[in-house]
């Protein structure tokens, strides 16, 4: 009996288990930016602070640029590109990814950063993560931004 018990829970779990969708699956493929809100702590070491919300929509007359395209590909690697309002390439930055749990890990010649995944309805992520973001030499912004896969 205690062998059957034992079978059922392990079924159950596997059961369980396996309608998770899998992380590695579900990010492969172009992301792009929806909105985000960044905190920037001690701004360039200074003692104020700043929020910088952007809302979906709102990435040309806030940015002056496109929503960032962020493509994932099966082989561990990801390309962001940045285009302004004429659709012209202005930047590019790509590295390798990984998943530990539920956070994203991305590596590049700019640095490591981590994120939080949460899969969302309707295609959505959302990214969260401390990081660098005024290059102050301290990973005290908070980045918590939307993105939308194509």
């Amino acid at each position: 009996m205690k062998a059957i018990y034992s079978f059922v829970c392990l079924a159950c779990l596997l059961a369980s288990c396996a309608s998770q969708p899998d992380n590695y699956e579900l990010i492969e493929g172009e992301w792009r930016n929806v909105s985000l809100q960044l905190i920037q702590h001690t701004i360039a070491n200074g003692s104020a602070d700043s929020t910088l919300t952007i809302k979906n929509g709102d990435w040309d007359s806030v940015l002056q640029m496109r929503p960032i395209r962020t493509t994932f590909n099966s082989d561990g690697t990801y390309m962001s590109r940045y285009y302004n309002l004429s659709d012209s390439l202005i930047f590019e930055s790509g590295g390798h990814w990984h998943f530990i749990g539920d956070s994203l890990y991305l590596s590049s010649d700019e640095g490591d950063n981590s994120y939080l995944f949460q899969v969302l309805e309707n295609n959505q992520a959302r990214f969260v993560s401390r990081l660098d973001w005024d290059n102050d030499g301290h990973p005290d912004d908070e980045y918590d931004g939307i993105q939308q896969k194509q």
